[in-house]
């Protein structure tokens, strides 16, 4: 990820590229692992009304819905690696599969993860019985 990253409509369909700063593409990379603005805020050391007021430009810029059309979008543009995920079971298996200690993150979703397949395992059993 490098920025300024130059995104919308290329200028021979009418439109103008615009790029995103440093801190869109950091937002905009939070909001792919799942975070809240309230969470981004926490990482960023910025306020949740500068993170919100950050992705909205990043809707705009990107020409997007809603976050996962963006995150959907910046991933087709190549600004993010979807082969790239962090804080959840697909991170972890992938740090894994790449023959490496996976990051905190990581062990935390993983963590998450097999809480909530064990709930899960336990409410089928519970019903079952």
């Amino acid at each position: 990820m490098s920025a300024p990253v130059m995104v919308g409509p290329p200028p021979s369909r009418g439109g103008p590229t615009r790029p995103l700063t440093k801190l869109e593409l950091r937002v905009l990379q939070y909001i792919s692992e799942g975070l809240t603005y309230a969470e981004i805020g926490q990482e960023t050391g910025y306020s949740r009304d500068s993170v919100l007021k950050a992705s909205t430009r990043i809707l705009r810029k990107l020409n997007a819905r809603n976050r996962a059309h963006a995150v959907f979008l910046a991933c087709q543009m190549r600004i993010l690696d979807p082969t790239r995920r962090h804080g959840d079971h697909a991170g972890f298996a992938a740090h894994r599969y790449r023959g490496e200690e996976p990051c905190e993150a990581c062990w935390e979703g993983e963590r998450a993860y097999r809480a909530e397949r064990r709930a899960a395992r336990k409410a089928a059993h519970s019903t079952a019985a």
